[in-house]
């Protein structure tokens, strides 16, 4: 099958699958068949969250600001579903949600999500499991900092059922003494003993521990939640396989500079297929970090590891292969890619600096409404009637192939954002932002073909038959085309980087529709122009068909062959060229000869001429007696050639 239908039937697969797919999420039910619009053209929910501080100290303007990003990090995960998050009054965050507001969002917005490092002192564990601390899970020095990896960061999702707390087992703890009694007083602020020294393991806690239910880990969840930073606590892991009994609070999550992905390597920089987390903290927090994993390094706490408690679970509870000194960590335990990377996300935008209440939850109407969003489609409508119209005046019948590829353009963008709105993993939403991209498309979509057409055109001036002008023009204009649209895409990453709220919407789409342009241009546009070129209307150079080289002005050689060379009106361009075609060769001036087949003939020329001569003086001596009166008659009537001096023999012979 040639290149060009293998192309052509690729890109009907796609347009099948989209929509295909979209049938199918329309008849089942939850999906949309048109793209969902955003907040300034639909509307959607409101919600205002009310800010305490935990300690009841004044709440700073620079708390609400980072209170604001985490949470807009939150909700905008893809960063495309343009909600609105704002600061109102001083300690409240506006959250402006479009459409309805689904449990996923509501959550993200109502959460605490309070985060905390505390060192383990033990692990409740099913009956049965073994070892409550497993060893397995090192990996690599990532940044030079510890090297955490364990009890729950294999990678792996556990495949413990939920137990009965009846059932469980009291394992891995290292009391005290009940006989001791009550720690030490010490000054505010400070803990009577390292908060990872097995004195906190109490008969309270003890106990405490074996009554908490992690069978229903929310159950645990609020409790754990509200524990004082300055005290020991019990907390479940997520899936409720396990309780951790964890000392005071030693780092809280607020100091969390950043929390990165990178692939984890062996000693000897060879990949091992398995990603890590690199951690790094704030200045505040490096020297209580580098404390606590040089205790656990070195055995001085009651268990190698310490726990990440978000929103009063332990996410993560890795065991410290190598002390941190410079207040950076990397946690490795055989993670795939997505693993690795929630984990991040969650190390990342988990711990806000304060508590919120929601105050209020109400709908709003569309800032912008049906109107500006139907106007702007009008707009976009009349640029593509104006570009469809130029097409047509400058390359005749071949601007059906530019309307036929927006027209497909059109469609795949559509469904496209269609898929991508009904994803509740991206959850895209249409603004009059990115309705403008998409306008803004059809301009340098149109262009990709325009530099096509104009490469295939100089190849037919310079002389090439139509069918190797469209291969040799597209041998030259695709590489204009990736170049112009890698541009564009490049401005459109940026943008979207750099930018949010509407400005991303519009970097998203002005990106999206550049890769659709290079998809329409290499699958259908070069195929559906080789195909047509194949007809004689195209591939014969109809005057209608835009390919006509007589009315592009083709440069043909002088020299036609055999002897002949062309009129200046049959080189000529236009009209004059048709013309001196249709003159034929009667109208056409005579070729240049070569030098020496001139100087032949000149010199035949003189020959025959000496022998005309010769002979006309043997006539008039031998036929009368007269022949003086006659020659003389013969000259004065010009019958003769005779020259009458030296002078006019020479000229005769020239």
């Amino acid at each position: 099958m040639p290149a060009r239908r293998i192309a052509l039937v690729a890109l009907a697969v796609i347009i099948l699958l989209l929509g295909g797919g979209i049938g199918a999420g329309v008849s089942q039910g939850g999906w949309q068949a048109a793209p969902k619009l955003a907040l300034d053209l639909e509307g959607g929910t409101q919600v205002i969250l009310q800010a305490q501080s935990r300690d009841g100290s004044a709440i700073d303007a620079a708390a609400m600001e980072q209170a604001r990003q985490i949470m807009s990090q939150r909700v905008n995960a893809m960063g495309v579903a343009e909600t609105e998050i704002t600061v109102q009054g001083g300690t409240n965050i506006v959250v402006d949600v479009p459409g309805q507001l689904d449990q996923a969002t509501s959550e993200a917005i109502r959460q605490t999500a309070a985060m905390s490092f505390r060192p383990v002192l033990g692990v409740v564990a099913p009956e049965g499991s073994g070892d409550p601390m497993p060893s397995d899970g090192g990996g690599s020095d990532a940044g030079g900092g510890s090297d955490a990896g364990g009890a729950e960061d294999t990678g792996e999702e556990s495949s413990a059922p939920p137990v009965d707390p009846s059932e469980q087992k009291f394992e891995g703890l290292i009391g005290s003494d009940p006989a001791l009694g009550p720690p030490p007083a010490v000054a505010e602020g400070e803990l009577p003993y390292p908060a990872w020294s097995s004195e906190w393991i109490t008969p309270e806690m003890q106990a405490e521990v074996m009554t908490a239910d992690c069978v229903d880990p929310a159950a645990q969840q609020e409790r754990t939640a509200q524990a004082a930073a300055d005290e020991p606590t019990v907390a479940c892991a997520p899936d409720g396989s396990a309780k951790y009994l964890l000392g005071p609070e030693v780092v809280a999550g607020a100091a969390i500079q950043d929390a990165s992905v990178a692939s984890d390597v062996t000693p000897t920089g060879q990949p091992t297929g398995f990603y890590v987390v690199n951690l790094r903290f704030d200045d505040s927090a490096a020297q209580p970090f580098a404390s606590m994993t040089q205790a656990l390094y070195n055995g001085e706490g009651a268990s190698p590891a310490f726990g990440i408690v978000l929103d009063g679970l332990v996410i993560s509870a890795p065991q410290v292969q190598e002390p941190s000194p410079g207040g950076e960590a990397s946690i490795s335990g055989n993670f795939t890619q997505e693993q690795a990377s929630q984990l991040a996300d969650q190390l990342r935008f988990g711990a806000l600096p304060l508590e919120f209440e929601v105050a209020s939850e109400q709908q709003i109407s569309a800032t912008l409404g049906a109107d500006q969003l139907q106007m702007g489609l009008i707009a976009g409508l009349i640029g593509l009637v104006l570009v469809v119209l130029y097409a047509f005046a400058q390359y005749r019948l071949l601007a059906i192939v530019t309307t036929a590829s927006l027209a497909l353009m059109g469609l795949l963008t559509y469904g496209t954002l269609t898929v991508l709105s009904n994803l509740p993993e991206i959850g895209y939403r249409l603004s009059l932002a990115g309705v403008v991209g998409l306008i803004v498309a059809i301009a340098f979509t149109a262009d990709s073909f325009i530099v096509y057409f104009e490469r295939v055109r100089d190849e037919i001036r310079d002389g090439r038959g139509i069918l190797a002008a469209v291969d040799h023009g597209w041998d030259r204009a695709k590489r204009t085309i990736l170049a112009s649209d890698a541009v564009n895409l490049l401005a459109a990453v940026v943008l979207y980087v750099l930018s949010t709220g509407g400005v991303r919407g519009f970097a998203f789409v002005l990106g999206l529709t550049t890769i659709l342009d290079l998809l329409v241009v290499f699958l259908f546009t070069h195929p559906i122009l080789q195909t047509l070129v194949r007809t004689r209307f195209f591939g014969k150079g109809h005057p209608l068909s835009g390919l006509d080289p007589a009315t592009m002005g083709r440069n043909v050689p002088a020299y036609a062959g055999r002897g002949r060379v062309r009129s200046v009106a049959e080189r000529g361009g236009g009209e004059e060229r048709r013309r001196g075609r249709r003159r034929g060769a009667a109208s056409a001036e005579p070729a240049r000869e070569p030098l020496a087949v001139r100087r032949a003939r000149e010199a035949r020329e003189a020959r025959e001429a000496e022998e005309r001569q010769d002979g006309a003086g043997s006539a008039d001596i031998t036929d009368s007696p007269d022949s003086t009166d006659s020659t003389e008659g013969a000259d004065t009537a010009g019958g003769t050639d005779t020259p009458s001096s030296p002078d006019e023999t020479k000229e005769q012979d020239r």
